[in-house]
């Protein structure tokens, strides 16, 4: 087994094949999309041994959460389907500015997919209501009307001070056909929205199929570099504290970066030498601002 919290300057399914059987938690990577002619970070690589490596060291409670596009992405699915890995979610990756300005269509987002080797459960997610609304204005206005709507109605702040008392959400009253018919929320299968609502604000949302991350350009080391809060927040989908991460092709090595901030255990590769050691260099001067700051977190913190 590869030592735990470590980067290796080697070819991944090198590295991989010298990972015990089943004992890795999750792998996150974003591979070479194998479109951008005659340039390094699309390196080639074999596909199909590289999976056959994913298979053999994921669990069989493990995820695999793959980013990609075009032609490449699909292919990849289809191989991961092949060798019997159950697709869980997909997640788009809403960059919030185009790739480049020069493309016929302004091109904003990447797509993660989420497979399990068998039995992968996801987890239930909380967002901190104010990042996860942070790039919808319409959104957080459409809140403040619902919130200002309660003031006129008793019911609806009865129910809001009896959620803040006791943390129950438990009936919805509604006027239907000049009676009052109340409604277990069990029956209903969801809180009145007001309280709901309350309930997103005191303890956040839950995460979406959508993430807007801003990407990290101007302290970027590699061109296809990911926002560490991004990573963060797809292992909080997949993982639990102490769990083995995996990352073949580590790039700018945000997955060690969040691994750090989440107190989970990463094992990441990279081939290419100038990249692996600028992402060294990275990693090294981000744990010790981490250790220094107090910003190494927990799970789901």
């Amino acid at each position: 087994m590869r030592k735990v919290n470590v980067a290796y300057n080697e070819d991944c399914i090198i590295g991989m094949n010298r990972i015990a059987n089943e004992s890795v938690d999750v792998i996150l990577t974003d591979p070479p999309y194998m479109y951008l002619k005659n340039r390094k970070l699309d390196r080639n690589f074999d596909e199909d041994a590289f999976f056959v490596q994913v298979n053999r060291i994921l669990k069989s409670t493990g995820f695999l959460v793959l980013f990609g596009r075009g032609e490449s992405f699909y292919r990849w699915n289809y191989k991961l389907s092949s060798l019997g890995l159950k697709f869980k979610e997909e997640i788009i990756w809403d960059k919030r500015y185009p790739s480049s300005p020069l493309q016929a269509i302004s091109r904003m987002h990447e797509t993660v997919a989420i497979w399990t080797k068998g039995c992968g459960v996801l987890n239930r997610v909380k967002v901190d209501y104010t990042e996860a609304r942070k790039y919808n204005l319409d959104a957080i206005i459409a809140d403040v009307k619902r919130l200002r709507s309660s003031l006129t109605s008793v019911s609806q702040l009865d129910e809001i001070i009896k959620f803040l008392d006791t943390g129950v959400k438990n009936t919805l009253t509604k006027d239907i056909s000049d009676s009052t018919v109340t409604i277990s929320s069990k029956t209903l299968g969801k809180a009145p929205r007001l309280v709901s609502l309350v309930d997103a604000l005191q303890n956040g949302m839950n995460e979406r199929s959508i993430i807007s991350e801003v990407p990290e350009k101007y302290r970027s080391i590699h061109p296809t570099q990911k926002p560490v809060r991004l990573i963060e927040r797809l292992l909080n989908l997949v993982a639990k504290p102490g769990d083995i991460i995996v990352d073949p092709f580590a790039g700018s090595f945000s997955t060690a970066k969040a691994c750090i901030n989440l107190g989970l255990n990463y094992i990441v590769f990279e081939i290419d030498n100038e990249y692996f050691d600028l992402g060294l260099n990275s990693l090294e001067s981000y744990r010790e601002n981490s250790k220094s700051n107090g910003t190494q977190g927990i799970l789901f913190g």
